[in-house]
């Protein structure tokens, strides 16, 4: 089976062409845009798959992209079941990125009244791993 027919089916088992905003359908909604897109589906055709707008999926993938890559717990409970039966037909890698989605760097611009001591450890760019072993 397909990818694209495994998220069909995740479509009609979950009920997810509803007009439902309940928090877990609008969650794993999100999550199958996010996966049909990575299976180079329109987002015309995705939208149509969910009875929803092209402007609604691309909504849907950047939330999705937003919430795994700040490990948001409450969605990723609720995407959890998809997740496991995606996992369970070799279709995911659990809340996997990509590379380009990732930040590896981020912008430190923090004032430290109190801790002027530090502020020369700072540099323009840094991983998040070394900002935290500063502060």
């Amino acid at each position: 089976m397909k990818e694209i027919d495994f998220l069909i089916g995740q479509i009609a088992k979950y009920q997810l062409d509803t007009n439902s905003r309940n928090r877990s359908y609008v969650y794993k909604r999100y999550y199958v845009m996010y996966r049909l897109n990575k299976c180079k589906v329109s987002l015309t055709q995705i939208g149509k798959m969910l009875n929803r707008h092209h402007a609604t999926v691309i909504h849907g993938i950047r939330m999705h992209r937003r919430w795994t890559r700040m490990q948001d717990k409450l969605y990723l409970h609720e995407i959890d079941p998809l997740v496991q039966s995606a996992l369970n037909n070799d279709y995911e890698d659990k809340y996997k990125v990509s590379a380009v989605e990732q930040f590896n760097y981020i912008n430190v611009r923090i004032q430290m009244p109190y801790e002027y001591d530090k502020v020369h450890q700072f540099k323009e760019y840094m991983t998040a791993k070394e900002l935290a072993e500063i502060i």
